[in-house]
């Protein structure tokens, strides 16, 4: 009976010490290399329902209210949910669910998310759209309960189109743009020929757009030639800030000053628009990430970045203390 039970509890041992050793590994693997980055970044709020088939992608802050929003898509294709999380207590304000307007449930990946003047814009990938919801009535909605979009701005003409990967706003004193741009990796996300653009370091292949709006209408008024791999776009004081990341590699934050690019003139969409160029000759600093950096937005001067490495789909990130939105400070 003792033998039995000595020879037990080393199998149990021997598979606990097992499964620490490849958390350990995990941790150490994907850690390890960006210990950098880790001493210097600070851990924001957990991302809500990381074990409940979430998987974020999509990230805003309104100066209003406090509050963080999240979007991105569910692993059981239910329906597509903002989150709400108040940046002071770090604790979620509520989960709604996106219904499509005749009552179905929405399911678009949900690759970004930005708050505009009075309105929720979020990316509608292949739908080469953005859907706008009106702020008010998903602040004032109850938690779990289901909100649809008001309206959609079209990002396709006859000749050209986006399909929008991310979205954030240039503040600006005469009057915030609105920013959505385009993922690019081959061979499963091409882009439009016509988005090539040489640069000294090769080929962009990405656009990201600028939209003011004016007389009820967004007008594209500037673009941006961008690397491929953009999951998130930001800008502060004449930086532009890329996330960029695939799979389970290393994600990378790269910065650009706007003021070492020089615009040219493309057509786009129909237009004649002012194009800058993001290439080396701009290029300040880039900075190694944990894997699957996602959209990033900047906020008293710190940069905030979220993942969706400990989501259900990709699990690793359990490990890694991949649930936190982390930020870093851009002095």
């Amino acid at each position: 009976m003792n033998k039995a039970l000595n020879i037990t509890t080393k199998i149990i041992l021997i598979i606990v010490l097992v499964i620490l050793a490849f958390i350990t590994g995990v941790r150490t693997f994907f850690r390890f290399p960006v210990r950098n980055f880790y001493k210097t970044c600070e851990k924001s709020f957990v991302i809500p329902d990381s074990n409940k088939n979430f998987i974020a992608q999509g990230l805003s802050y309104s100066e209003e209210n406090g509050n963080f929003y999240l979007t991105g898509y569910m692993k059981d294709h239910s329906a597509s949910p903002i989150y709400i999380v108040n940046k002071n207590t770090k604790k979620l304000v509520k989960k709604l669910g996106i219904i499509n307007p005749d009552g179905s449930d929405f399911t678009g990946h949900n690759g970004g998310l930005t708050i505009f003047k009075d309105k929720i814009i979020i990316t509608g990938g292949e739908d080469r759209c953005l859907y706008i919801f009106d702020k008010d009535t998903i602040d004032q909605a109850e938690n779990k309960s289901n909100v649809t979009y008001e309206d959609t701005i079209s990002l396709e003409t006859n000749q050209d189109y986006i399909s929008s990967a991310f979205t954030n706003v240039i503040k600006a004193e005469d009057g915030d743009l609105l920013v959505t741009g385009e993922f690019y990796r081959e061979p499963n996300y091409k882009t439009l020929e016509s988005h090539t653009v040489e640069t000294c370091d090769g080929q962009n292949k990405a656009l990201a757009l600028a939209f003011k709006f004016e007389d009820g209408n967004f007008i594209p008024v500037k673009a941006f030639s961008i690397r491929g791999l953009v999951q998130g776009m930001a800008f502060n004081n004449n930086k532009v800030y890329l996330s960029t990341s695939w799979g389970t590699g290393f994600s990378y934050l790269y910065v650009y000053d706007l003021d070492k690019v020089e615009a040219v003139s493309k057509d786009i969409m129909g237009k004649e628009l002012p194009l800058y160029v993001l290439d080396s000759k701009s290029l300040v600093k880039e900075i190694k990430l944990f894997p699957m950096s996602e959209e990033i937005e900047v906020l008293d001067n710190k940069l905030y970045i979220i993942n969706e490495s400990a989501s259900n789909k990709y699990i690793f990130g359990k490990f890694t203390s991949g649930k936190f939105c982390y930020y870093i400070d851009l002095d």
